[in-house]
């Protein structure tokens, strides 16, 4: 795990257990969306690196044809280091059409859970956004086995956006407990640790 003081950057990597991108070179790699719809691997950050919205960090994932690149939501529990969080940041979305919402849990050291509202608009709703994410990348399309899908309508963009979740809890965390929702996906996840302020 990389530490962006005061953001913890979590490593995803083992628990990734879908493809979602294929590059143009091989369109049928991968299927975020149960029917063979990838993003293209173009359109997104480069490969293991670290990248910036609005200035929250995160580890974009291996964008390689035949690795998996994201969770799918099957109640994954995610160790993370504990500390006192008062945020936690989700780049992902939810296939398309498809607004899902469901609850994960923050576990504390004492085991006991704080539960959480995670909503995930649709790959493609862009422009209607349900849950107040805000929109981090936006591709000019999608791919299919046959071929690159540019989309030129004005109320169409596909992308990812980054969902923020509060963290009412002043008690050490050790894990985020993932709903099971397989509509939904996450590419990468942040943590903000909590910061006393004094007078």
């Amino acid at each position: 795990m990389n530490v962006h003081d005061p953001y913890v950057v979590l490593d995803l990597n083992p628990y990734f257990n879908n493809d979602g991108i294929s590059s143009d070179a091989n369109r049928a790699d991968g299927d975020f969306t149960g029917n063979g719809k990838t993003y293209p691997a173009e359109d997104l950050p480069p490969s293991n690196a670290p990248v910036e919205f609005d200035g929250i960090v995160f580890h974009f994932p291996d964008k390689s044809d035949g690795l998996d690149n994201n969770i799918l939501l099957e109640g994954q529990v995610i160790p993370i280091p504990k500390d006192i969080y008062d945020t936690l940041y989700v780049l992902g979305a939810s296939i398309e059409k498809d607004d899902l919402e469901d609850t994960l849990y923050f576990v504390c050291a004492d085991d006991s859970r704080e539960e959480a509202f995670l909503g995930l608009s649709g790959w493609y709703a862009c422009h209607c956004l349900k849950y107040g994410e805000q929109i981090a990348i936006k591709c000019s399309g999608y791919h299919v086995a046959s071929q690159h899908v540019y989309m030129d309508r004005v109320e169409v963009d596909y992308g990812m956006w980054i969902q923020t979740i509060p963290i009412r809890s002043r008690y050490p965390l050790s894990a985020i407990e993932l709903p099971d929702n397989p509509g939904m996906h996450i590419f990468a996840m942040t943590l903000r640790r909590f910061v006393h302020q004094t007078a």
